[in-house]
């Protein structure tokens, strides 16, 4: 828990913003419009190549290179899998 009383795992991380500022930039929304509850392909409308556009404009947002062996369907589930996944990929890097 927070100071008020928050459970801290419900609030936003600085990945969790960008992650969110580069997916807000991409589809032309403010940021404080998604979540990262939000799923890639119900609630965002995404198709493949939207996804492949977003890991790309990640790269180039974050400095990164992500290995499309290492991606799984369940890493597009939700901004919050896609978050999860780029974190791991900072740690791993």
């Amino acid at each position: 828990m927070t100071t008020d009383g928050m459970p801290s795992d419900t609030l936003p991380t600085d990945l969790d913003g960008a992650v969110i500022r580069s997916l807000a930039s991409m589809l032309g929304r403010d940021p404080e419009s998604i979540t990262t509850g939000m799923r890639f392909f119900e609630d965002l409308s995404f198709d493949s190549t939207g996804v492949l556009e977003l890991l790309m404009q990640l790269e180039t947002d974050l400095g990164v290179e992500f290995d499309e062996e290492t991606l799984e369907p369940a890493d597009f589930e939700t901004v919050g899998a896609l978050v999860a996944y780029v974190a791991k990929h900072q740690a791993a890097t």
